[in-house]
């Protein structure tokens, strides 16, 4: 218990630095889309590079990890498409709310508790599920809009294009290929791609505090609900079912739950108000989720280990 302790704790205390100097005006309130711009072009893709490019990876249970953390994701995509079918007064633009509340991770809290918990080896094993769940999620979201939402606003053209420049696709694509290949990453490389990475926790899980809003909190508690639950609940319950099927164990394991433990992605919010999603409703999920998992994660983590 005071390890999971001891791992969460700077995480969370990130989180609140960050809330607390949004709500106080200690920095003016554009620096923040700034800082999460930065961190998600620059300072995260450089991490996954340079802890993917030079591991050793050909001894992680990489099968295991993608058929659990991809089985997750899809199952909870059914799940929620049926809640959809027997509440069909609810709007299209609420429901991807719900959807995204419930199908999407927080990245930023998922890896900074996996480094945290099991050093180097964790942080490469979470950014290996987090490659594999990344395009699945953004498939079934921008799926979710354009089937209950219609509108010119998404295209297919514009969907590939949005994935093929996604920063954390291609730093995911960039690093494994780097080590797939034999190539590798030189020092000379490999030094700057380290130091440019190290911002990326503290200022990502800093910026997810500033997202914090407190105002309409549970404005739609209905749709809070059931994303919570399935987001907080649920799919840790049926990762744990499938990597005990899958017979993926040890940290792996624990590491594949932690990946669905975690509240859902502040990113959501922005796909919601690009793509004419009810972007209140889903600006009120990622505060409350967020929140709830202060007390949840500990707990998940304290059981499965």
């Amino acid at each position: 218990m005071t390890t999971i302790t001891n791992a969460i704790i700077p995480v969370l205390s990130l989180i609140v630095v960050g809330f607390l100097l949004r709500r106080t005006q200690f920095v003016p309130d554009h620096f923040w889309p700034s800082a999460e711009k930065l961190t998600y072009y620059v300072f995260f893709p450089a991490l996954l590079i340079h802890n993917l490019a030079n591991k050793k990876i050909s001894d992680l249970p990489w099968c295991e990890m993608l058929f659990t953390v991809q089985g997750t994701v899809l199952v909870s995509a059914l799940l929620l498409s049926s809640w959809r079918l027997f509440n069909p007064r609810g709007s299209g633009a609420l429901f991807t709310s719900v959807f995204q509340g419930g199908v999407r991770f927080n990245t930023f809290i998922a890896l900074a508790i996996a480094e945290a918990l099991f050093g180097k080896e964790g942080l490469l094993i979470a950014v290996m599920g987090a490659a594999f769940m990344i395009p699945l999620i953004n498939v079934l979201c921008v799926s979710a809009f354009s089937l209950t939402v219609p509108s010119d606003k998404v295209s297919l053209k514009g969907f590939f294009l949005s994935l093929a420049q996604n920063p954390l696709i291609l730093g995911c694509l960039i690093g494994g290929a780097l080590n797939v290949s034999g190539i590798g990453l030189h020092q000379s490389l490999d030094g700057p791609l380290a130091l440019v990475g190290k911002p990326a926790f503290p200022l990502g899980l800093m910026a997810v505090g500033a997202a914090y809003r407190v105002d309409n909190l549970f404005k739609q508690w209905p749709a809070l609900t059931v994303s919570s639950l399935m987001q907080l609940l649920c799919k840790p319950l049926i990762a744990f079912w499938l990597a005990t099927h899958f017979c993926l164990s040890g940290t792996a394991a624990i590491i594949a739950v932690l990946l669905m433990a975690v509240p859902t992605a502040p990113s959501a919010y922005i796909l919601s108000r690009q793509l004419g999603g009810d972007h209140d409703s889903m600006a009120s999920i990622i505060t409350v989720q967020t929140a709830i998992s202060i007390l949840t994660l500990p707990i998940t983590l304290l059981l499965i280990s």
